[in-house]
């Protein structure tokens, strides 16, 4: 494999509070955590959010309020966003417009489902490339060892699934 990069994990610093906060408040706070961690998913970057403005569950009106300044930063070019469609799932992927779409790096504190489908594409096929006659279980195995990783679940297995018949087929 070739290098990975380490994954840079955002240094929780207070936030507005993601109820009341305004447009350009959310903007700023989303902006930071990209440059940190990005591309992140949609979903990691509204949870780093959330949890650095003393909130627990992202309800359906703050979920909008994020969605909105997501809007508001896409527009504005402050951030980039990339929808990577693969089986029946959709996922944003959000980063800094300088920043490269994909890059590989460690799993740190995030899940395998918190990688960007793009990023576990390149592992898989770095890992093809290198092993031309692996199998598909092989494959995934790899896969979860190179994000230091035991457990393939069945969740886990339909994700890389659907990964590799995407973007590997």
């Amino acid at each position: 494999m070739t290098a990975k990069q380490i994954y840079t994990e955002w240094q929780q610093t207070a936030v507005a509070d993601p109820r009341a906060a305004t447009v350009p408040q959310l903007v700023h706070g989303m902006e930071r955590i990209t440059a940190a961690e990005g591309p992140i998913l949609e979903d990691r970057l509204y949870a780093l959010y959330s949890r650095a403005g003393d909130l627990g569950r992202i309800y359906d009106h703050t979920r909008r309020r994020f969605t909105t300044a997501l809007a508001h930063a896409k527009s504005e070019g402050i951030l980039a966003i990339e929808i990577e469609t693969f089986g029946d799932n959709e996922e944003k992927v959000i980063r800094l417009p300088g920043q490269p779409q994909v890059i590989v790096r460690s799993r740190g504190s995030r899940t395998l489902h918190e990688v960007p489908a793009s990023e576990l594409a390149e592992v898989m096929m770095e890992i093809r490339v290198n092993h031309d006659l692996i199998s598909r279980e092989e494959l995934f195995r790899a896969v979860l060892e190179e994000y230091e990783l035991k457990r393939l679940t069945q969740a886990t297995e339909n994700r890389l699934n659907d990964i590799l018949k995407t973007w590997l087929a």
